[in-house]
């Protein structure tokens, strides 16, 4: 599965965990931060050093906030894995009088339906994009007990979710609090790489 991190100011994501998060998730990459009171974001990196080359310098400084994510290609609906620029993270999400961007750790319930050629995620945006939801509609929606928790579930395993809204500083997680996610050097991390 894909493996997302969230650096806070003050935590460094050191090469080592880079270069793990990449062996775990090697199919491309995208990244958050948050500049200047906004987030912006880059995805689209289908290569480890070019990946680490532009972020090196956000994920090395305690002064920069940072999401990262490594993604992990799942089957679209005639099980074939898509591993192409557009289907890194983040995604822009559309939302009456904002907009997000989302990252998934994680897969849908078998019952949701996919597209061809694209994995669920993309699906999922294409969904919510249309519904032109309020934010607390989002929110509520992606609750841990909300509507949508039967199709955040695949096996009995929850995912997760990290949405940066562009007037927010702090990422908004679903399932929140953050469960699931480990804590390593003052980062959060989706999933356990490291077999520490």
């Amino acid at each position: 599965m894909c493996v997302i991190i969230y650096k806070p100011e003050g935590a460094v994501v050191s090469r080592r965990v880079f270069n793990r998060c990449w062996e775990y998730s090697p199919h491309g990459g995208g990244y958050a931060v948050w500049d200047g009171g906004r987030w912006l974001y880059e995805k689209g990196f289908m290569d480890k050093d070019g990946f680490y080359k532009v972020v090196k310098s956000f994920i090395h400084s305690k002064h920069a906030r940072v999401v990262l994510h490594f993604r992990l290609a799942t089957e679209d609906a005639e099980g074939q894995k898509n591993i192409l620029p557009e289907f890194t993270h983040p995604f822009e999400i559309q939302l009456q009088g904002t907009k997000a961007l989302l990252f998934v750790n994680g897969r849908f319930s078998e019952s949701y339906e996919g597209i061809v050629g694209a994995p669920k995620v993309k699906k999922f945006v294409d969904d919510m994009n249309q519904l032109k939801l309020k934010r607390w509609q989002y929110e509520k929606l992606l609750a841990e007990d909300g509507l949508l928790e039967g199709l955040l579930q695949y096996r009995g395993e929850r995912a997760r979710l990290l949405t940066l809204f562009e007037e927010d500083k702090e990422p908004f997680f679903s399932p929140n609090p953050p469960k699931g996610w480990i804590e390593y050097d003052g980062l959060l991390l989706s999933r356990k790489v490291f077999s520490w």
